[in-house]
């Protein structure tokens, strides 16, 4: 029996079909017959493209001392390159998901041109400038958009392509973004001879290298990504009643009463405090990302166990994404959460009384216990929105949310400096226990959030933000009163 409300129009090859609650299905198509080859190769796809897309953040770390030496640059002056960096890549995944959204932009061209950008012309740039005004431009802009607009199209695919067990699937392509990295933390940190030592010509030299390997990479795996069409679902599950042949996922997350726009998501007031949490515990995040590799060196740990502990962060901190999906999977993405951010907070505290004692091994292994908590965040969130207000519309969505990665970059880089030296810009003398104890609270602060203030929105808050963007609507279609 079909229940109440819900409607189903017939087409040649899939049915539209409405439940109870306004959501739509497109029902019936294999991915074999939109794409041409099945949607795990999309999937693979994106998560090739983010290996490379995020060797822009996770290698900053070790490529900065090389430049700051080579040019006579401050830890401040690159630490604000860092934070710049994270503002541009955060902000242009709005308008990349809008594009898409509007259908002016696709995904597969969306991901190659983004990969040029911050590939062979941002990182070319770079490895081009002698003053930090330059780096700015080229890291900062160039390759803030660039890779912004590859992690905007590879990220909110996932959901898209499997709306009914995307838990882990989010945080295997969410994870290369982090460890796609370690190869290239080992060859310029440590087979290098200390990334310190390289000469202007040598950083010069692997820069345009690594560019050109990220621009030719994306490139070839943005080819092979697709959407499917709009409120696509897999005909193995009947989206009228899911609980009765549902997958494990749906169980713990289940799907969002139906597809929400940009306006209706942030008139809930979930979506307020999903995007503080995602700020705060990004600040607490990247904080790692930013300050293990020249903590290790100022406590004198020795490069070997800089590059080990930095490199097996990011390892972890990507390697760690898809376990946290599958953990979700049975027992929600909430509690995933705070039991990662909570972790992190003890852990990152914990890899600076090592580094401080001057105990390389336990600073290596906190370091890296502390990465693999520390990536919980990001593929967990994207599921979280997609959950809530559903994947159609989830590539702007999630995007606006993305964009307090900011403010949380923001924290990491000059808001720490700033703490740790007393100063905005230039070289100081670094307080480090003050930015541990400061990623560390604003961690702690994430995890209280996400458990008292991201529940999923009732239907009474959801059928209200739906009013009200209605009413809004019709406002603006009024005719201007002469």
């Amino acid at each position: 029996m079909r229940p109440m409300g819900a409607t189903t129009e017939e087409h040649a090859t899939y049915r539209i079909v409405t439940n109870a609650t306004g959501r739509v299905f497109r029902v019936g198509e294999d991915p074999k017959q939109i794409l041409g080859y099945s949607r795990g190769v999309v999937i693979m796809a994106a998560w090739f493209v983010m290996c490379l897309a995020g060797l822009l953040e996770y290698t900053w770390g070790t490529v900065s001392g090389s430049l700051a030496a080579a040019h006579h640059w401050s830890i401040g002056q690159t630490f604000w390159a860092f934070s710049f960096f994270v503002i541009f890549e955060s902000f242009v995944q709005i308008g990349t998901g809008y594009l898409r959204n509007r259908g002016i932009l696709n995904v597969r061209w969306a991901t190659i041109i983004g990969g040029l950008i911050c590939g062979i012309v941002g990182y070319g740039l770079l490895a081009e400038s002698t003053n930090i005004w330059q780096a700015y431009l080229g890291y900062a802009v160039l390759g803030g958009i660039g890779s912004g607009m590859v992690y905007s199209s590879a990220i909110n695919i996932v959901a898209k392509w499997y709306p009914e067990k995307k838990g882990w699937r989010t945080g295997f392509v969410n994870g290369g973004w982090a460890y796609g990295a370690v190869p290239f933390i080992i060859v310029i940190g440590g087979f290098s001879g200390a990334a310190l030592n390289m000469t202007p010509n040598q950083i010069k030299n692997y820069i345009l290298v690594q560019g050109l390997i990220m621009t030719v990479g994306i490139a070839i795996g943005g080819w092979f990504m697709k959407d499917p069409p709009k409120n696509w679902w897999p005909k193995e599950i009947d989206p009228l009643n899911w609980q009765k042949h549902s997958t494990r996922d749906l169980m713990s997350n289940p799907p969002a009463l139906r597809h929400y726009n940009l306006g209706e998501m942030w008139r809930t007031p979930q979506a307020k405090w999903i995007g503080i949490q995602y700020a705060l515990f990004i600040g607490c995040s990247l904080f790692g990302v930013a300050y293990y590799y020249p903590f290790a060196q100022a406590m004198g740990l020795g490069t070997v166990a800089a590059v080990a502990g930095f490199a097996g962060f990011a390892l972890c901190d990507g390697g760690f994404r898809p376990f946290y999906g599958w953990l979700s999977e049975y027992i929600g993405r909430r509690r995933t959460m705070v039991y990662a951010y909570s972790g992190n907070v003890v852990f990152q505290l914990a890899t600076y009384f090592a580094g401080a004692a001057h105990n390389a091994p336990l600073f290596v292994v906190f370091a890296i216990i502390s990465g693999g908590l520390s990536g919980a965040n990001f593929p967990m969130t994207a599921a979280l929105v997609s959950d809530y207000y559903g994947e159609t519309n989830n590539a702007i969505n999630y995007g606006s949310i993305y964009a307090f990665k900011a403010l949380g970059g923001s924290f990491a880089g000059g808001g720490a400096a700033l703490i740790m030296t007393g100063t905005l810009y230039g070289t100081a003398h670094f307080h480090w226990a003050q930015g541990f104890f400061f990623g560390a609270a604003i961690g702690a602060l994430a995890a209280l959030i996400v458990w008292f203030l991201c529940k999923r929105p009732t239907v009474e808050q959801m059928a209200a933000a739906v009013r009200v963007s209605e009413e809004k609507e019709a406002e603006k279609a009024k005719p201007a009163i002469a």
